[in-house]
């Protein structure tokens, strides 16, 4: 009898843990939510309806009663995971066919517990005996039940079979076809005797184990896949903190570098594409590896020009300095590369720092990390200036380095800017 009680507890056990697993991986998903009540709320069926039935802590008629509740409660939510799956990656039409389906199939759970609960108010004796054999039900008890869950599961499993086709999302594909297999243990346990409900009920969760940690592995291979779009030190930042740190909007003093490759145009005209692209792969790789060196973010390529943000997302002191340092390596990394592909190659860099607005916003059915602000407009226009091998800089990133007497900075008159009103003072790094 102890280990029989152990049997149930080991189940339960499994349940609640690959509840838990589901939920902590993906909170904030509405589907993974009614996934991890699925699969939680068999810990307390089968604890009751097993040790509980064992031990005699309850009558007979309310571990009945309970595990009615518990197991259509369960059904419903396994039913909910499928339709949420449907909501968030079908559209058209296929869409609500799917949703119908999956209604049918709850209103039809929802009868089926009815009738149960009915059937234990009007016949206790007959619902809470124990029937020997393979099977715990009775004859008259399958006839009245079975068709409501059948029909259930079957329209159920035509909607997942159509979510197969159609929805776009490949990780709950695999989660589903772990569910649409362990389904039918998990549906048989319903009706087997003590003996066997564990044995079935586990290979259905060790079934849907699997599917989830191919979930899981899925949803990593993507990670690691889309942190190749982001900084190396935003991904670390990531791994480190709360990610919704990075989407917080706040205004923050950084230094922007904008760089752009000179000549490119005239470049790009005479030359195969193909060949004009792997010149960018270079630039940006070079360029990538120098700005990941100095723990700063490139926010933007666009065409032959890279804005690069210094302390944001990711915090730094003395921002002025370390992009001085940044523009510097670029010029000196960066510009023999491109002078080694063409004499008509060059590279102008401008260097700005002010407060600027920075953080996330939504847009085009994504978020978008900016930063919006002076420096911002006013590096890109000293990147403009700048001559091939020149790096300008504006007042307040001069202001900032008034102690760097390694620095030879030479004042220049001050220049008309597209955008800005008054000419703006402007020094270059020589």
């Amino acid at each position: 009898m102890q280990d029989l009680d152990l049997s149930f507890l080991i189940v339960a056990l499994l349940s609640l843990g690959l509840a838990i697993i589901v939920f902590v991986t993906d909170p904030r998903s509405r589907a993974s939510r009614a996934l991890a009540l699925a699969m939680g709320i068999i810990a307390p069926d089968v604890l009751i309806s097993g040790i509980g039935r064992e031990a005699g802590v309850l009558p007979l008629f309310w571990i009945e009663t309970l595990g009615a509740i518990f197991e259509s409660v369960a059904i419903l939510a396994g039913i909910e995971w499928g339709r949420r799956i449907g909501e968030s990656s079908v559209v058209g039409g296929w869409r609500k066919a799917v949703n119908v389906l999956f209604r049918i199939s709850q209103g039809l759970i929802v009868i089926f517990g009815l009738m149960r609960l009915g059937y234990l108010m009007i016949a206790p004796d007959l619902a809470v005996a124990n029937h020997s054999g393979f099977v715990r039900t009775s004859g008259l008890e399958f006839a009245l039940f079975m068709p409501f869950l059948g029909l259930s599961m079957l329209l159920s499993s035509i909607a997942i079979i159509i979510l197969f086709f159609v929805q776009s999302d490949r990780a709950e594909s695999v989660r589903l076809k772990a569910l649409l297999i362990a389904a039918p243990f998990f549906l048989v346990s319903l009706i087997l005797n003590q003996h066997w409900l564990t044995l079935s009920l586990t290979i259905g969760l060790l079934i849907f184990l699997y599917g989830s940690v191919r979930y899981l592995i899925i949803q990593s291979e993507r990670g690691k896949f889309m942190s190749q779009f982001i900084s190396p030190e935003v991904a670390r930042m990531m791994r480190a903190e709360d990610p919704n740190a990075l989407l917080h909007r706040e205004r923050r003093g950084i230094s922007v570098v904008v760089c752009d490759i000179r000549g490119f145009t005239a470049y790009a005209r005479e030359r195969d594409s193909s060949q004009v692209v792997d010149l960018l792969e270079a630039f940006y790789k070079a360029v990538g590896q120098v700005t990941d060196a100095h723990q700063s973010t490139v926010k933007d390529h666009a065409g032959d020009g890279i804005l690069i943000l210094v302390g944001a997302p990711v915090p730094l002191k003395d921002t002025a300095s370390v992009a001085i340092a940044l523009a510097q390596d670029i010029m000196r990394l960066a510009r023999p590369l491109l002078r080694a592909q063409s004499d008509e190659l060059g590279l102008g860099v401008g260097v700005a720092t002010g407060a600027t607005t920075i953080g996330a916003i939504q847009g085009a059915g994504r978020l978008e990390y900016v930063a919006v602000g002076n420096a911002v407009n006013l590096a890109a226009r000293l990147c403009q200036r700048a001559e091939d091998g020149e790096v300008l800089l504006d007042e307040g990133t001069r202001r900032a380095l008034a102690d760097e007497h390694s620095l030879s900075v030479q004042d220049r008159a001050p220049e008309p800017l597209k955008g800005f009103a008054e000419p703006v003072p402007v020094y270059s790094l020589t």
